[in-house]
């Protein structure tokens, strides 16, 4: 599948909340998303199929510095390496806008996250006991550093 990269915009907003939904145990609000999109200081990348949102993820900015708090993939596009590609778009599009630090919490659990995040360069730099909900889960600190 040819999967075409860009910004979110508030149109975008309810596919991106039913994904988040369907696969999360905590998921944000509606109100998170509005705002993320708004800000100057902060971005949604998605990735489509067909005019259809099958990822996404979101970033907040503070250059040369990003977090990324927050990427999905919907249930019937995973195992096809989009994650990696959204991953990779995302990351050209930070640096692009001089980030080149990116720091992210994981579920302890979510092995193929850190599998995937691990393969980009992203290393752990710390834990932070019971970080998630629902189930309560300790969360995994990663960082990752653009080499020149």
């Amino acid at each position: 599948m040819a999967f075409t990269y860009r910004f979110a915009n508030e149109k975008d907003l309810p596919s991106i909340v039913e994904i988040e939904n369907a696969a999360m145990s905590c998921p944000w609000s509606l109100k998170s998303y509005e705002e993320a999109v708004a800000s100057d200081h902060s971005f949604i990348m998605v990735a489509e199929d067909d005019g259809q949102i099958a990822a996404f993820s979101v970033y907040y900015l503070t250059p040369p510095e990003s977090e990324l708090p927050d990427i999905v993939v919907d249930e019937k596009y995973r195992g096809q390496g989009l994650g990696r590609q959204l991953l990779a778009k995302s990351i050209e599009e930070l640096e692009a806008r001089g980030v080149d630090t990116i720091f992210l919490e994981v579920r302890v659990s979510n092995a193929p996250a850190r599998r995937l995040y691990e393969s980009f360069g992203f290393e752990e730099i710390g834990v932070r006991k019971y970080f998630y909900s629902n189930p309560v889960e300790d969360a995994i600190c990663m960082k990752f550093e653009r080499t020149i």
